[in-house]
């Protein structure tokens, strides 16, 4: 048994899976650090706010970055196997002159929006400036994993700079100091800052020297594909926060800032997924592109082992830790173990399903994905309309959790049908996760 585990951890794919989502679950303990932390030094009210202008912030920042940062990872991929640095040069120059426009549209619209509701104008300033930092971090993190590593586009991402915030953190509650919403994003904002300025010299010195090479586009393809992504990115982020900003205008803050810490727990199967999605993301365009089809089928099923042992592993660890995961956030938390059960589960059964989402963006069938998210976030809010109003964030728990598992089983079905692949655990109950002769077709049909 030793010897078989052993053998599996010295695998390039296994070893690079699992370098992926210790560096998420790192990060993700961080978040939860931070996000704990938070709340100690903080009112139950004032926690409640800031982590609805967390969310408002994070999904401007997707909305303002218009899909290029999905867009960038499909088609960087793409022109690399195919030894086109004119294209390559172009995809870059076009998404970094959109992103910037549009990013100042967005943050714009939510300062007059904030200013609207009286809002004080510091606090608008500084979830501006956490938008804008946000935004380039998500940017700059999807080229540097393509032209670096994941390391340095995960790591500076959403790994380093919270180890600044957190410490901030730990000496405002050693030092018995109270915080408000402004003065952590403000933090926050400036640790972000440190990590895009070292994301940047990086990719500059990772770029090769395009300076002699004349930008080529194909405008028509980009524009076509980065409204696919940019709706698909919207929808995704709006999976993520947008409970938060309904749990908050649908009953207090008191309450959403008791579901944002429960639906932060539950991400524990969100990092799998965020995991799965970030080596994927890297690994397997180049495959699907240069039509590797055995590197591609042993890459998914790897990844469906790593998958499984973690679900396992993390539903132990909700069922039996909860209590005590949620009572470091306060003891009022505590009495909410049922609603992070639920919201797991819903976690769980996505991060089972595997990459399907990335397998269906990056290899062409970002169309197909973008009606069954959106048909995720409706039902997600028909859910809370119908279930907070008869057992408030029960209710919201379970309705998130409802629309994951159908959206999971949808879009599972769709990457079998459309790509000729298993992403999901399934996958080892069968013989082969590769349908060549299917993926043969299809995927000549999505590269004309």
């Amino acid at each position: 048994m030793i010897t078989t585990i052993v053998q599996f951890l010295r695998r390039d794919v296994t070893r690079g899976v699992v370098g992926t989502i210790l560096l998420k679950v790192g990060s993700g303990a961080l978040a939860f650090a931070l996000f704990s932390l938070a709340a100690r030094t903080m009112t139950p009210d004032g926690f409640g706010i800031f982590a609805t202008w967390l969310s408002v912030a994070q999904i401007a920042a997707v909305v303002g970055l218009v899909g290029q940062e999905s867009l960038l990872v499909r088609f960087l991929n793409e022109y690399q196997v195919g030894d086109r640095p004119d294209l390559a040069k172009g995809v870059l120059l076009s998404s970094l002159k959109i992103a910037c426009v549009a990013m100042l549209i967005a943050i714009a619209a939510v300062a007059l929006v904030a200013n609207l509701r009286g809002d004080w104008w510091l606090l608008i300033l500084t979830v501006s400036a956490y938008t804008a930092v946000s935004a380039g971090l998500m940017l700059g993190s999807q080229i540097a994993r393509s032209l670096v590593s994941i390391l340095m586009g995960e790591g500076n991402r959403e790994f380093f700079w919270r180890v600044i915030v957190v410490l901030f953190l730990l000496a405002m509650l050693f030092g018995h100091k109270q915080l408000d919403p402004t003065e952590l994003i403000a933090v926050m904002t400036m640790a972000m800052s440190l990590g895009l300025i070292v994301q940047i010299i990086a990719i500059a010195r990772a770029l090769p020297d395009l300076r002699g090479t004349t930008a080529r586009s194909e405008r028509s393809r980009w524009r076509s594909s980065s409204f696919h992504f940019w709706v698909a990115s919207i929808l995704e982020v709006a999976n993520q926060y947008f409970d938060v900003i309904l749990v908050y205008w649908m009953m207090d803050p008191a309450t959403a800032g008791i579901y944002f810490a429960a639906s932060r727990l539950a991400n524990i199967f969100a990092m799998l997924s965020a995991a799965l999605y970030t080596f994927g993301a890297r690994r397997l365009p180049s495959l699907y592109f240069s039509k590797n089809h055995g590197e591609f089928e042993r890459t998914l099923r790897l990844m469906a082992e790593v998958t499984a042992l973690c679900v396992a592993a993390g539903l132990a660890l909700i069922w039996i830790g909860g209590p005590y995961l949620l009572n470091l956030f306060g003891p009022h938390f505590t009495a909410q173990h049922s609603v992070l059960i639920v919201l797991a589960i819903g976690t769980a059964i996505q991060a089972a399903g595997g990459p399907s989402a990335a397998i269906l963006q990056l290899t062409g069938h970002e169309r197909t994905y973008v009606p069954v998210v959106a048909a995720n976030v409706a039902l997600r809010l028909v859910g809370f309309v119908v279930l907070i109003p008869w057992l408030g964030v029960l209710g919201a728990a379970i309705a998130a959790t409802v629309s994951l598992a159908l959206t999971t089983v949808a879009l599972n079905i769709l990457c079998r049908r459309r790509t000729g692949v298993d992403p999901s655990v399934l996958v080892l109950l069968r013989s082969s996760a590769w349908k060549r002769g299917s993926y043969a077709v299809r995927g000549a049909d999505s590269a004309e």
